[in-house]
């Protein structure tokens, strides 16, 4: 890709016919065509119509056919020049006292949840619904007792999405509970993440320990599941026993066992796409599955950083090489 000065930590947005690079030190996005030719470069922080200081998550020609970005608490509206046209504050909708929360908590406390961000140089995904205007949000729980440290009755009950109602500004309503997996796996926190993405109406979740892909209504009822184990995943997490032990031992633990992460669903042609990591993390290299029709059609070895975002005219594109030591920023593009 053309580039200019860029800090080596962001992601890809792939949307109609352009790609679009989100740089989130200096929250600049830069906008090219599909052969990789820089359009513009755009935001950067600042407090004018046309700066952004945060950018967590980034859904292009989006609510009204204009850039949604996801800040520390507010969705942002851009126009297709960049101006700031309208933000939308992120509240939760509670009303348990702080007492209760901290004594009696329970998963319906929509109080205790946070947004699950996404850290290191990936973005925090949402699906936008403009019928229903809702938007859908990974959330997570860090309670000092009801947490995915030490309590198996958060993984039995406690939310992964919650919904934003884009009138009342609030998320209103938690959906969707963790893959059963996660009971047999006491406890794993390290490996507590999901991926998740939209066929229609339906909405599909992979988490990381968890070989089937899980379909949901908009409800967060399950429909079914659908899927194959990954080739030579190393299943044997490791286990942790204490909240300090986790912290200092995350990176750690990625690189000890196999876990699935990314999925991006092509909707005309009902093709799935999950990369996953068969031994952990720094191993080079990463490996995809293809599902077409909720059949596995393809299993293929892929570079380590490999996320399917989209598809324009007859190519796929996946995220990518950002790379600010060696001067590299660019994207793949691959037939089937």
């Amino acid at each position: 890709m053309e580039k200019d000065y860029f800090s080596g930590v962001g992601f890809f947005q792939v949307a109609k016919d352009q790609v679009f690079f989100v740089d989130q030190i200096f929250s600049t996005i830069t906008a090219y065509d599909q052969d990789g030719s820089m359009l513009g470069s755009y935001l950067g922080k600042g407090q004018g119509p046309n700066n952004q200081n945060v950018i967590h998550g980034f859904l292009p020609f989006s609510l009204d056919r204009q850039h949604l970005i996801l800040d520390n608490f507010q969705f942002v509206v851009f126009d297709d020049n960049f101006q700031k046209v309208d933000a939308y504050p992120i509240e939760w909708d509670y009303t348990e006292s702080y007492e209760d929360m901290l004594s009696k908590p329970t998963a319906e406390m929509l109080g205790l949840y946070e947004i699950d961000w996404k850290l290191g140089g990936y973005y925090t995904p949402f699906i936008l619904n403009e019928q229903a205007n809702e938007i859908l949000i990974p959330m997570t729980m860090s309670h000092p007792d009801l947490n995915g440290y030490i309590s198996e009755e958060y993984y039995k009950t406690v939310y992964v999405f919650g919904k934003y109602d884009l009138k009342t500004k609030q998320i209103g309503k938690g959906m969707v509970t963790r893959s059963q997996v996660y009971l047999n796996q006491l406890f794993v926190p390290n490996f507590d993440f999901s991926f998740f993405c939209q066929n229609e109406d339906v909405l599909f979740v992979s988490y990381a320990i968890d070989p089937l892909i899980h379909a949901y209504d908009q409800d967060g009822n399950l429909l079914y599941k659908y899927g194959v184990e990954g080739k030579n995943v190393n299943v044997s997490y490791p286990k942790t026993k204490t909240i300090d032990d986790a912290l200092d031992n995350y990176s750690s633990d990625l690189r000890k066992a196999g876990f699935y992460h990314f999925l991006h669903h092509d909707i005309q042609e009902n093709i799935t796409f999950r990369t996953y990591y068969p031994q952990g993390i720094d191993q080079g290299t990463a490996r995809l599955q293809i599902y077409q029709n909720h059949v596995l059609i393809g299993d293929v070895e892929v570079p380590e950083r490999f996320q399917v975002l989209g598809k324009i005219g007859d190519y796929y594109y996946a995220d990518g090489l950002i790379d600010e030591e060696k001067d590299i920023l660019g994207i793949f593009k691959f037939k089937l």
